[in-house]
């Protein structure tokens, strides 16, 4: 293995750990569900910042270089980039990774903070309390099962927020921003997304368009819009899908045109905006 691999790499040379979902995020963010155990891991002068969440149990998982201290189900570790840890795995136990760059982590500190990017530094934390900060990755854990990059987006960018404003880190807040999209910047939002229906939209390019960081695009664009910018884009493939549907076309195209990545994610996001299936939907409408 090459020098400064990444945590994801480091572990999947593991005959033990099984990879159950994997999302490439893009730009410096990456996010995976692990399930291991039986095994002894040791990450060393690592590749990428790794906050983890134990998702499923983990107290048999002992950090071994920090006196063997158990894990627990909920609890957080933070390794920062470059940093080494060992760690002795009992029973079984599921959990989630966020992988994240360095540069984007300093970025996010100048753009959204007002930061001096060279002031930022992670500190080695392990199995710690932040009820904000494990739910954000709770959320981070169901947009990596459902392959939602644009949703992690959103959600990378509130953990950023948190893991350099947090009480375990001693940061400071954001600036506060008032109001909402002015007209012309919602509206070439709105346009950029709905004629782009098909396309995995990034939210990057989205803030870029309104002149604004990622984190505090979404924050605006709620509040003009009411709804993120993913439940909005959301509820308008869904209602281009109840349209085309009503035109007989067939359902795996209706999910290509309107952007779903595949049909169970269209099937998944129109029943919950809908309360039926997208067949159900059709036969009602030709009934």
């Amino acid at each position: 293995m090459s020098a400064h691999a990444s945590v994801f790499d480091q572990l999947a040379a593991h005959a033990n750990a099984r990879l159950d979902a994997r999302l490439d995020v893009g730009r410096g963010r990456g996010a995976a569900i692990w399930t291991n155990e039986a095994d002894r891991v040791r990450y060393d002068d690592t590749h990428l910042h790794t906050l983890s969440l134990y998702v499923v149990r983990g107290e048999e998982s002992r950090r071994m270089d920090r006196g063997a201290i158990r894990g627990r189900e909920g609890a957080l570790s933070l390794m920062p980039q470059g940093s080494y840890s060992d760690w002795d795995i009992g029973g079984r136990f599921s959990f989630v990774h966020l992988y994240l760059a360095d540069g984007r982590l300093r970025r996010f500190a100048e753009g959204t903070l007002d930061r001096d990017p060279s002031t930022v530094a992670l500190p080695d934390l392990t199995y710690y309390e932040d009820a904000e900060l494990a739910a954000e990755m709770r959320t981070l854990a169901r947009d990596c099962a459902s392959d939602d990059a644009f949703a992690a987006e959103a959600t990378i960018e509130r953990i950023c927020h948190r893991l350099l404003t947090g009480p375990a880190q001693g940061g400071r807040a954001a600036r506060p921003l008032r109001g909402g999209l002015a007209p012309v910047v919602s509206r070439r939002v709105v346009e950029r997304m709905r004629t782009h229906l098909d396309e995995t939209p990034s939210l990057d390019d989205l803030a870029a368009l309104a002149g604004l960081s990622p984190f505090h695009f979404q924050r605006m664009f709620r509040a003009t819009h009411g709804l993120s910018p993913h439940a909005w884009l959301e509820a308008v493939r869904v209602e281009t899908a109840k349209r085309l549907i009503g035109e007989g076309v067939g359902l795996a195209q209706v999910a290509a045109a309107c952007g779903f990545c595949h049909q169970s994610h269209f099937g998944r996001v129109f029943r919950k905006e809908t309360g039926l299936t997208p067949a159900e939907w059709r036969r009602r409408a030709s009934a």
